[in-house]
């Protein structure tokens, strides 16, 4: 059976070289007990020196794959790797790479993905497919939304971690004039900010006050906050407010977006194309990342003093399988490999760290995340400094 590539996202053009990878797809793999299952992450290059290595780095990875196959006697080796091998002579596929690369292959189940972000080079084999690295890359806002409000226009693109799309906003006001209901005279609001950012602004002419044009812009941008909020009522990713200076405390200051970030895009973004607008809002959603890991941390704190956690790794197989755990906390490239019942939660750890030691083995913290995410809990991936503890594991209890 060969690889088949992960499916592309809506509307996006070939030569975007990324495959959408969404929860669907995660629980896909979480389905597959086919042993022997393989995954295979590797680094990726579009141009450079490094993209002439590739295929022989993927050689090198099934190589090793065939290695711990071979070694614990498994039938059927070639049925499952040979829709990898396929991929080292294929220069069409090469040409078409992006930051990383994921592979998975068991008996009648192949799958890539070409995937936005650095993945670390591993190779492991065993009775469920590898998933931790894409657990932490969903981790990331799946969609994002950046706003962009001047007097003349308001326009709204929906981000990806890949590409931007402009967005409909018809049930939102199109301009301060069409917010306002009359005509604004155009010098009332020529305002500039005379110090740089951050500066109050300065407001010229014809008899209006500060007072009264903060007022219009304050309606104007209730009116947009009020449609927005209306268009995006079900949606947790972030919004990201572009605008100039002097508009971003006026609108912070009317909003009742819970999703709005604090940090936004200062200056108007009306004349730059999507991939620029992308390169400014997306470090911007990406630190959501990092404002989420912090809540959890906040939530295990509160948890501990009411006895809702846990950190030993048997006890927390054992909630995981009974559909206890709310959320699952795993440390970033540490492993524990061993073995693990899923219907009774027992566990048998045979070593830390390494490689998987004989093709049978799984690694516990990328099954009990696994688990915990089917049972309807979350599972984040924390870098070991942020772990609460030093376990490599921590569940906050239902």
């Amino acid at each position: 059976m060969p690889i088949t590539p992960g499916p592309l996202s809506p509307g996006r053009r070939a030569r975007v070289l990324v495959d959408y990878f969404g929860r669907d797809q995660l629980k896909e793999l979480f389905q597959v007990d086919t042993a022997p299952a393989v995954s295979i992450y590797m680094e990726t290059h579009r141009r450079g020196a490094d993209v002439a290595a590739q295929p022989l780095r993927l050689r090198a990875a099934i190589d090793e794959a065939r290695g711990i196959l071979s070694g614990d006697g498994t039938d059927g080796v070639d049925d499952v790797m040979a829709p990898l091998e396929a991929l080292i002579s294929d220069q069409d596929f090469w040409r078409h790479q992006a930051e990383g690369l994921a592979l998975f292959a068991s008996r009648d189940f192949g799958r890539l993905y070409r995937l936005p972000v650095h993945m670390p080079d591993m190779v492991v084999v065993g009775p469920t497919f590898h998933t931790r690295p894409l657990i932490e890359f969903l981790q990331a806002p799946e969609r994002f939304w950046v706003l962009s409000v001047t007097q003349n226009e308001v326009r709204m693109w929906e981000g990806s971690v890949s590409e931007m799309a402009p967005v409909n906003l018809a049930a939102v006001p199109s301009s301060l004039q069409e917010a306002l209901g009359t005509e604004v005279v155009v010098d009332r609001l020529n305002l500039r900010s005379p110090r740089g950012r951050g500066s109050a602004p300065v407001f010229h002419g014809h008899g209006a006050g500060k007072d009264d044009t903060k007022q219009e812009l304050e309606k104007f941008f209730r009116a947009v906050d009020s449609g927005v909020r209306d268009l995006l009522a079900d949606e947790i990713g972030p919004i990201i407010l572009a605008a100039v200076d002097y508009y971003h405390p006026i609108y912070r200051s009317i909003s009742k977006l819970e999703n709005l970030t604090d940090e936004g895009i200062v200056g108007s973004v009306s004349g730059w194309d999507e991939t620029r607008i992308h390169a400014a809002a997306w470090p911007i959603a990406r630190k959501s990342v990092e404002d989420k890991l912090d809540v959890a941390l906040d939530l295990w704190e509160r948890s501990y003093g009411r006895s809702k956690t846990e950190s030993e790794l048997a006890a927390i197989a054992r909630l995981a399988v009974a559909g206890r755990i709310r959320l699952l906390l795993a440390e970033k490239g540490r492993t524990v490999w061993g073995r693990f019942d899923r219907t009774s939660g027992d566990t048998k750890i045979i070593r830390e760290g390494g490689t998987d030691p004989d093709g049978g083995a799984v690694d516990l913290l990328d099954e009990l995340a696994e688990v915990t995410i089917q049972y309807g809990g979350r599972a984040l991936v924390l870098p070991a400094e942020k772990m609460p503890t030093d376990t490599g594991i921590a569940a906050i209890l239902r």
